[in-house]
Parts: C-alpha cells; structure tokens; sequence
C-alpha cells in the first residue's frame, strides 16, 4: 500500500473502534474535534451539528464536505481490523470511511506550505444521522446559520461506490392501524381480531409494484414496504388493534404532499393512518458546473441514489448538493461491513483532483 492509503485506513479503524450508535456519540464528536485544523474556524457548534470554515476569500467559491459520525448499533462487528485489503467493523462503508478521507484531505489541504487551491473547503461533522427525521441536527443548522447557505456545492460523503449519486429518495414513515373488537382469546367468535383485519388489508400493499421515475434522466424506483406489525395486549386476549409501520420511499418527482396524499388513497376502508415522518427527496443537480467538474476529476459515473440522505437538506434550502464517497452501498448496516482501502485512496486522490484543480465553470 502507498503511505496515502496506510494512513487512510489507520484513521478508518481508529474512528471505527470508537463506539458511536445513534445518541451516543460524545466519544467521536470529542475525536473529530480534535482532528478538525486550525485553519478552520467552527461557525456553528449546535446539537450534534458543526460546520467549520477557513477564512473566506471573495472570489473562492465555498465547497463543503460533509459527514455524520453516528453508526448504527453494533452486531458482532467491533472492534475492526484491517485485513485483505479492507478495513472492517461497524460504520467502515457508512460512514467513518467517509469521515477519514474528508478528515485527512482537509489537514492536507491546509498544511503550511501547500498553495491554495480555486476553492474555500468547509468541513461539516453532525450525529444522529441514522435516526428518524424529528432527530436531524441539520434543520437547526440552516436555521441558525448564514454560513451553509454560502456554500456553492456540498459533497456528502456517504457510501456510493466511488459513483456521484445525485439527489436522494423521499420517505414517508407512517402507521396504519386496523380496528377491531377485543376479546377472551377462548371464545374469538365474541371478537372481531384486528390482525385478521389487517392482514387482509395489507395485501394490497404487498402486491404494489415498483414504480420507476425518471429525474434529470436518472431513474429513480418508488418502492413501499410494511416494516414492523404490532398487536395484542395478552396471550389470552383476541387485540382489537393492531398497528402497521409503513415505509414509503419516493423519488423528486414527488412532492411531500403528493406523497402523503397517495399513501392515503391506499387506506382500505375502516383503517386509519396517521403521518409519522415525511423527510423530502433531495433535488437533482447533476447540471451544476461544480458537480461537473468533480465527475471529471475522477471520470465518475452518476447515478440516483436509492436511498435518503442529507442532501435532501442541502437541496430544499438551495444549496447543490450531491453523495460522493468510499463506502459500499451494499454493504452499509451489514454485520460484514467494511470498505477497501483502494477505494479510500480513490476517493480521497479524486477529491483532492477536483479541489486543486481547474474552477467548475458553466464552459466546463
């Protein structure tokens, strides 16, 4: 390996063998902090949101990279190792991989001695990534600072593959709660068992089909999935309720509201729903001369991002905004995760290409 991709897959594994699940992430919030450069100044330190700048220049465009440092719980999968050419453990591909290249490239890139490149680069560390929607530190952020909106283009570096993914999925979360009539479990005949309502209710959901979407000629699949069941209050008692938690992932074509008002219109008759979440779909801005001139520093391939991320963020407060990173899509939140130390390296030399390079210009 080259001393680059060492040292990227040494700060890998030191941020992975530190514990950081949703809600408890003092340990590597303190870590980064301590690695953030002088050069940059924090200003914002909020809830679990912290954007650094360095001091700007009036002609610099500002380029923001950005990454959460929260992972979801462990299974089985601390501490990492280092082993065939990949670090493993818990959060490798989603997201301290991320984490490492943005924190190693802007050290670098502040070094004494280095000339500076076209660019202003901001840093941008937040938690409580992997949590609903209501947890999101970053609504507050574009609330109370005037700094983010200065940004030109924000590079989030989630899992993708060393492909620019571009604006993001939407996602309704919402409960759908079938009615019934409880009972003693040993004559059910007296009660009306609410998940024999919702069974039969939920097989329309079952059989919906994908629905693809094409954005800014992406294409972008519209997909709905019942994720949890929940009945009954005693082994001996028939429920007269039982609630469904429903996931309705759905692309910019959409809006918020087109997307509650379609989940209604799937209610079977006598059900309720109730919204619990709608986190918006991020915008497509695979136009932008910025997002341009990042996919020729590396010739990257562009593709939708099927998924939500913070991007989202960044688009409904227009700011451009796009996912570019080391990680591995399949293999985020798996026991197996990890992420190839070659993709480290790649995604750090194209970063670095795209931020010393020539300025992104409508020409380019």
């Amino acid at each position: 390996m080259t001393a680059l991709a060492d040292r990227l897959a040494a700060r890998t594994l030191e941020l992975i063998d530190i514990p950081s699940p949703s809600g408890a992430e003092e340990a590597i919030r303190t870590r980064l902090l301590e690695l953030v450069p002088g050069a940059l100044k924090a200003v914002y330190a909020g809830d679990e949101a912290f954007l650094f700048l360095p001091e700007r220049r009036p002609q610099a465009p500002l380029v923001l990279l950005a990454g959460h440092y929260d992972t979801v719980p462990a299974q089985d999968n601390l501490p990492g190792r280092v082993e065939d050419g990949a670090v493993h453990g818990l959060g490798a591909s989603d997201m301290k991989g991320g984490l490492a290249v943005a924190i190693e490239l802007v050290r670098d890139l502040l070094a004494g001695g280095r000339e500076a490149g076209p660019y202003d680069v901001g840093l941008l560390l937040f938690g409580r990534e992997e949590l609903p929607a209501e947890h999101n530190p970053l609504p507050a952020l574009f609330a109370g600072s005037s700094a983010v909106h200065e940004a030109a283009l924000a590079i989030l570096l989630e899992p993708t593959d060393l492909e620019i993914q571009a604006g993001c999925l939407g996602n309704v979360v919402a409960r759908l709660v079938f009615h019934g009539r409880s009972g003693h479990s040993a004559r059910p005949w007296l009660a009306d068992n609410a998940i024999e309502r919702a069974l039969a209710g939920l097989q329309p959901f079952f059989g919906l089909e994908p629905r693809a979407a094409v954005v800014e000629g992406l294409e972008f699949t519209e997909v709905l999935a019942v994720t949890r069941l929940d009945a009954g209050i005693a082994d001996n008692v028939v429920p007269g309720t039982a609630t469904a938690t429903v996931s309705f992932r759905y692309p910019p074509d959409r809006t918020p509201a087109d997307a509650e008002a379609y989940l209604r219109s799937l209610v079977p008759e006598g059900a309720t729903l109730e919204i619990v979440g709608n986190s918006v779909p991020g915008r497509v801005v695979i136009g932008s001369p910025l997002v341009r001139a990042l996919q020729a520093a590396g010739d990257l391939e562009v593709r939708p991002k099927q998924a939500w991320t913070n991007v989202a963020d960044f688009t409904a407060n227009g700011v451009d905004a796009v996912n570019f990173g080391p990680g591995h899509t399949t293999l985020a939140h798996r026991p197996d995760e990890h992420v190839r130390i070659d993709a480290l390296a790649g995604a750090y030399e194209v970063l670095d290409r795209f931020l010393t390079g020539p300025i992104g210009d409508d020409s380019a």
